[in-house]
């Protein structure tokens, strides 16, 4: 990577994951070594950890040669905030959402339609698209759509779940246990041209995740005219409009208030649909992303103090004072 630099020329450095040690290794060499301003976009949260001060402590001195950080939603700005504090020091950390293809991820004029082709006709289909992780919670949906289906007599009804995980046995056998085998079906991990056939088939997507540093999945789900009902905790609540785009909820039970309001209020789906649609193309799409993303590369360019590691300074000033001697070859 050094000799590539030394080759290239490069103007900035944009790395992605302050927990990747390559992100974290290349953007040091840039502003730490050959002079090249780097940001690195922060997409995760660091998560509860006994070692996490530890981990704090290795974060704050491996990111002090980077020039900027974006977050993808303000509560990764403040989680990474929380992590640097005071080692941030003036350093900038703008927030800028993940983009979306609008075009692919879009709405159909004739859902039933596709609720047929997709075998789900017959009712309204609420759908979840993740990863299945105990901190995705989707085995909360089991329970969830036993409560709708034999407490509030909603039976024209069905829930899916695409994707896979090591959680999916235990959601199967809570899906088994609760005789809902016929009302919330599994379908696996599925390509995204079949995930987003599952979303033109669907009424509501349904985000039960609690610790959602963005929300990629919601955002295709709303893209394609799908409101969201979803957890008021990190990122997601920051791209759903409560009232307007989908809901928002506190707690499990609020969730379950969520989706039955919905349920009974069938006409504000569609109506939510809409506005989720209109918003998405206006602010999430790539077009929109990517003139924000070359506008911090501008600022973190103009801005940019050449900060070079004590050592390899040390270095360049022998190198200065010894030649052809063939150890200092950086």
């Amino acid at each position: 990577m050094n000799e590539l630099y030394k080759k290239e020329h490069f103007d900035i450095t944009h790395g992605h994951s302050i927990y990747s040690p390559i992100a974290v290794g290349v953007s040091n060499l840039s502003s730490g070594i050959r002079g090249v301003p780097s940001i690195i976009t922060n997409h995760s949260f660091l998560g509860n950890s006994i070692l996490n001060p530890t981990y704090i402590l290795l974060l704050q001195t491996s990111l002090r040669k980077i020039d900027g950080f974006i977050a993808v939603s303000n509560a990764v700005k403040k989680d990474l905030e929380n992590i640097l504090r005071g080692s941030l020091r003036n350093r900038p950390i703008y927030v800028v959402p993940n983009g979306i293809d609008t075009n692919f991820w879009r709405p159909v004029e004739d859902k039933e339609e596709w609720k047929s082709k997709m075998g789900l006709d017959g009712g309204i289909v609420i759908t979840t698209t993740s990863r299945l992780t105990k901190r995705k919670r989707v085995n909360v949906i089991p329970k969830l759509a036993k409560e709708i289906i034999e407490k509030y007599r909603i039976e024209d009804i069905k829930f899916v779940i695409i994707g896979d995980g090591p959680e999916k046995r235990r959601i199967k056998e809570l899906i088994k246990a609760y005789h809902i085998q016929d009302k919330v079906l599994m379908v696996g991990k599925q390509p995204r041209e079949k995930v987003r056939e599952y979303l033109w088939a669907s009424d509501i997507y349904l985000s039960p995740a609690i610790y959602e540093a963005f929300g990629i999945a919601a955002l295709e789900a709303l893209s394609c005219g799908v409101p969201v009902v979803a957890n008021n905790h990190g990122g997601i609540s920051e791209i759903v409009r409560h009232g307007v785009t989908g809901l928002i909820s506190e707690d499990d039970m609020e969730l379950l208030e969520n989706v039955l309001y919905l349920l009974n209020n069938i006409e504000l789906v569609e109506k939510m649909g809409k506005n989720a649609r209109k918003i998405v193309k206006e602010e999430f799409t790539w077009e929109k992303i990517a003139k924000e993303i070359v506008e911090i590369y501008k600022k973190t360019i103009e801005t940019f103090e050449e900060r070079p590691f004590i050592l390899y300074a040390l270095h360049q000033m022998l190198k200065g004072g010894i030649k052809n001697a063939g150890v200092f070859n950086l």
